[in-house]
């Protein structure tokens, strides 16, 4: 942590829980109008897990740079 300190890592952390989360809530409930029988919770997990491993991918490959 040489660049920005505690305080920019803890808004990035926020920033990336929050579009995760958000994310994953927008496409379980898409996915929850076209199969009606499907848990929300389970949707919103599955799809919050697939954002946040797309991130760390990009993060971990130098896509995003800090």
């Amino acid at each position: 942590m040489t660049r920005g300190g505690a305080g920019a890592w803890a808004l990035i952390s926020l920033a990336w829980m929050v579009g995760t989360f958000g994310g994953g809530w927008l496409m379980a409930w898409l996915y929850k109008r076209l199969h009606p029988s499907l848990a929300f919770y389970k949707l919103w997990a599955f799809w919050s897990m697939i954002l946040m491993g797309i991130a760390t991918l990009m993060f971990a490959f130098g896509v995003v740079k800090l």
